[in-house]
């Protein structure tokens, strides 16, 4: 072969590789609740650092009866306080993506980190419940980086529990800060008793 078509056939290569880095393929997560399967369609391409980190949880068994404390119906659900066995480093903040314009108007069924302030991601995240509500998005940390299916938004999604309001001090809800000590699973028993859980979550 010429060194002519061999570096086209390299080049050809690298573009290849580069258009697979540039636009990754969607990867497929199911967690189950309490309530039901949740079918996750995760989007590398919409927000590449929150969607590692997510995969991240999920392969290192982080969604382990997680507390889904935060159901405000139309809304948002939060999840993913840190429990006290779980280890701030290994889970250190991570750099906030870029905004893309065609994902600032939030869908039923995005999931997004929740934050509080720029670059502070770290394991708490929501399912938003409603299209288009006032204010999501608006954050530099908020960026969807994966999306319900529409199946599980009906069966699942739509019977979560959102009895118990917001958390503190917006309402009486489960407070994450109780929920991140030793005894937040007793605190959450005799309190909130019928709080949904995340049991577990896996790649498909």
């Amino acid at each position: 072969m010429k060194r002519s078509h061999l570096l086209l056939s390299v080049l050809a290569c690298l573009s290849l590789t580069l258009a697979h880095a540039a636009d990754p393929k969607p990867v497929s997560v199911v967690c189950k609740t309490t309530k039901g399967d949740l079918e996750i369609a995760v989007q590398p391409a919409w927000s590449p650092l929150g969607a590692a980190r997510f995969l991240q949880l999920v392969d290192d068994g982080f969604f382990t009866n997680v507390p889904l404390f935060r159901c405000v119906n139309n809304f948002i659900c939060q999840f993913g306080a840190m429990p006290p066995h779980a280890s701030a480093k290994t889970y250190a903040n991570i750099p906030d993506d870029p905004k893309q314009p065609a994902l600032r108007a939030f869908k039923r069924g995005y999931l997004s980190f929740a934050g509080a302030g720029p670059n502070t991601r770290s394991t708490q995240m929501f399912i938003t419940l409603g299209d288009n509500i006032g204010g999501l998005g608006e954050q530099a940390w908020e960026t969807p980086f994966a999306q319900i299916t529409p199946a599980s938004l009906q069966s699942t999604v739509a019977h979560l529990n959102t009895s118990y309001g917001d958390m503190p001090p917006w309402g009486k809800g489960p407070d994450p800060q109780k929920i991140a000590a030793m005894d937040g699973a007793t605190y959450l028993t005799q309190n909130y008793p019928q709080l949904d859980y995340i049991k577990s979550c896996a790649r498909r």
